[in-house]
């Protein structure tokens, strides 16, 4: 098939996350008209409502941008919202430090500047039609304004999860098993409490309390990080999958607050906010190609790459805790175009998180970074004319 005709109807992109708003944009600056379909109350993906608070995948190990385009103009309008926002070195790799309120605002704004970008929160796509070949031929989209009808040039599967992919056929999404997170920001906080090699002598403090019984089995693998704000510092807890207990959570964080407020800099420190839980891996969709680990390993270049990534393989094992191996200095892989077009479904796309992958791979392409350049990069497929619908 040729390009797509965008007299044909708009594009639909479901999920307003990283990848999906990344999508609309180029969408937009391209003359595309787009609908962006967001099951929330506001854009932002988990950014926003994990409250992620270190972009990772944006900037490659030298500290310099990796895509070239909106993620580009993402950081610079970060910055330009809020100076506490820069570059941070965490072990091997670069990112951007930002408050997750900053980030809201920011691509909210952004998004309104497209009066052909038409944004629907609190709405889902529910359901699929396929004409006799696999094609897509319309959906069903439900929210505040009732039940509406599409034809859509394409679809854009940004969900995260491949949501949209398993209303097509629940057998082309591969489950995943990585672990959860779960985030709470604290306020309050005395500027050097984290300072090496105090924070470090704080964590091993608050693992051992899990093993003495001081604080509950749900802190296990607590992580402790600095904020943005120098007051500021966010606790990290890991929710295996499908084993997450709203109130078993609550719990464990009031557990960890009160006992670091009886620690040297926490005196006055409260909690602030507490995110959704964060999903590292909500499945996979099976594409015309499965990016593996192996491409990730080798830096590996494509045809049809339409970005660069260089995030360690960042994988949150089930049983054995995070696992991190770090690509080779200088070294970087490319997303190609087949694993964003979903096989044997005319019109359907995914980009972001349930890119087609394998789990490593996935746990290293997942950052919000590498979505950002996925979306920008497939708003630029659609618009092509060797784009295939």
């Amino acid at each position: 098939m040729g390009a797509v005709s965008w007299t044909d109807g708009s594009v639909v992109v479901a999920g307003a996350g990283a990848a999906g708003i990344a999508c609309a944009l180029g969408l937009a600056r391209a003359g595309a008209e787009v609908i962006l379909i967001e099951p929330r109350e506001r854009v932002g993906g988990t950014v926003v409502h994990a409250l992620i608070h270190t972009l990772g995948g944006l900037l490659d190990g030298a500290s310099q941008p990796l895509n070239p385009g909106l993620p580009v103009e993402l950081e610079e309008r970060l910055v330009a919202a809020d100076p506490d926002t820069r570059r941070r070195r965490i072990g091997r790799t670069w990112t951007l430090g930002v408050q997750p309120q900053v980030y809201a605002a920011v691509v909210a704004g952004w998004l309104t500047e497209y009066p052909q970008i038409r944004v629907w929160c609190r709405s889902r796509v529910t359901a699929l039609s396929l004409d006799a070949v696999g094609g897509l031929t319309g959906l069903v989209a439900q929210g505040p304004a009732g039940r509406r009808d599409l034809e859509p040039a394409a679809v854009v599967d940004a969900t995260g999860s491949a949501e949209v992919v398993r209303l097509a056929d629940p057998r082309l999404v591969e489950p995943g098993a990585a672990v959860s997170g779960l985030v709470a920001r604290l306020s309050g906080v005395a500027p050097d409490a984290l300072r090496f090699p105090r924070g470090v002598a704080l964590l091993r403090k608050l693992r051992q309390s899990v093993i003495d019984g001081a604080l509950p089995p749900a802190c296990a693998g607590v992580w402790l990080d600095q904020g943005v704000r120098s007051d500021e510092a966010y606790l990290k807890l890991a929710v295996p999958a499908g084993d997450y207990d709203p109130a078993v959570m609550a719990a464990a964080v009031a557990a960890l607050t009160a006992l670091l407020g009886r620690e040297d800099g926490f005196e006055r420190a409260g909690l602030a906010a507490v995110g959704e839980l964060g999903i590292r891996d909500g499945g996979a969709a099976t594409g015309e190609y499965r990016l593996s680990a192996d491409d990730v390993r080798a830096g590996r270049g494509f045809d049809d790459g339409l970005c660069r990534a260089d995030w360690p393989i960042e994988y949150w094992h089930p049983e054995q805790g995070v696992q991190l191996e770090y690509l080779e200095a200088g070294r970087a892989y490319q997303i190609p175009r087949r694993a964003l077009k979903v096989a044997g479904v005319g019109r359907l796309w995914v980009a972001g998180k349930c890119l087609s992958a394998d789990p490593l791979a996935r746990a290293s392409a997942r950052v919000v970074g590498t979505c950002w350049a996925m979306g920008a990069g497939l708003a630029q497929v659609l618009t092509t004319a060797e784009a295939t619908p």
